[in-house]
């Protein structure tokens, strides 16, 4: 029975790259090189979304590159054109995005609009875009995991000198250890602002107990714990004391729940793409953890395409905010 199951799951991996594969194939027989721009159909995606994060642009970046590369065309991620949390809400002379991620087929978007004869522009790609992998669908199957985490390395991999960076500070953080659990906590005005169809986030109080259950049974060496609440973070440090791990930042976010704005209007983030940066390597790094536990956001769906596996996890599946 468990080698009819094994055989199954690995028959459905198969039929989901082959089936991507041959739509590939067939819109694109000629070979793809880079700074080849002849005969060649670009699509410049736009997610113009004022208050959403990192990896809401990247869930849908994916979903749009699924979708677009289906169809003929070489998507590039546009978020210099735009206001958005990645570029100070100001266009900006260089794509940011470049800086994190490389574009499919290594193409770039400034080479692309001074290069490329057949452009179309998709503005609010969320609207138009394939199915994406979303926080409210988590967890993912067993094939889901495979695919996008297989599809991401191909077409939306990160940068290789923040993958070196974020090596370095596991290393610096943990030794040689590998018994991490990896934690993130979703607070500030995810909580404060309950966004309507959005998954609602555990409290700080079921988060600390579950924490304490996982490590005394497991015995970790470290604690790897992520938020972006300064108010959150003092709490965990003060009870899991030296335990914990975490990357140390200037930018110190004290969220004002009373107010109920948007993060991305904080006054604190002036300097966007190192939040940015720091974000990202959060999540590189909660990726590589033994363990996790962690609610249901965005972030998670960067941990869950980007991770190898783990051993045990901890999600929790809470409902929508109504």
């Amino acid at each position: 029975m468990i080698r009819k199951n094994y055989l199954i799951f690995f028959l459905l991996i198969i039929i989901y790259i082959l089936k991507f594969k041959n739509e590939n194939e067939i819109k694109f027989s000629y070979p793809l090189k880079k700074n080849n721009y002849i005969n060649k159909k670009f699509m410049i995606i736009q997610h113009t979304c004022l208050t959403c994060g990192l990896f809401s642009f990247y869930k849908v970046s994916l979903g749009c590159i699924h979708k677009f590369i289906a169809e003929g065309y070489i998507p590039i991620i546009d978020i210099r054109t735009y206001p958005n949390i990645m570029n100070g809400f100001n266009k900006t002379k260089i794509n940011n995005w470049e800086l994190f991620f490389e574009q499919p087929f290594n193409y770039k978007l400034e080479d692309v609009i001074k290069n490329a004869k057949t452009i179309v522009y998709l503005n609010d790609s969320w609207r138009f875009c394939g199915k994406w992998p979303d926080q409210r669908v988590l967890p993912f199957t067993d094939v889901e995991k495979y695919y996008w985490h297989h599809f991401a390395n191909k077409y939306l991999s990160i940068k290789k000198e923040l993958i070196k960076l974020s090596k370095k500070i596991m290393h610096r953080l943990f030794k040689s250890s590998k018994n991490i659990l990896g934690v993130l906590i979703r607070g500030t005005d995810y909580v404060a602002m309950k966004p309507i169809g959005h998954p609602i986030q555990p409290n700080l109080t079921d988060i600390i107990r579950d924490v304490k259950e996982m490590d005394k049974k497991y015995i970790y060496d470290y604690i790897f714990f992520s938020t972006e609440d300064e108010i959150i973070k003092e709490k965990f440090s003060k009870i899991f004391h030296k335990k914990v791990k975490y990357i140390k930042s200037r930018i110190k976010i004290n969220y004002d729940y009373s107010k109920k704005v948007f993060i991305a209007y904080n006054n604190k983030i002036k300097d966007y793409i190192e939040y940015n940066k720091l974000y990202l390597l959060n999540i590189i790094i909660l990726s590589k953890a033994l363990d996790i536990l962690t609610p249901k956001c965005n972030g998670a769906v960067g941990i869950f395409i980007l991770t190898n596996g783990f051993r045990h996890i901890k999600l929790y599946n809470l409902g929508l905010y109504p």
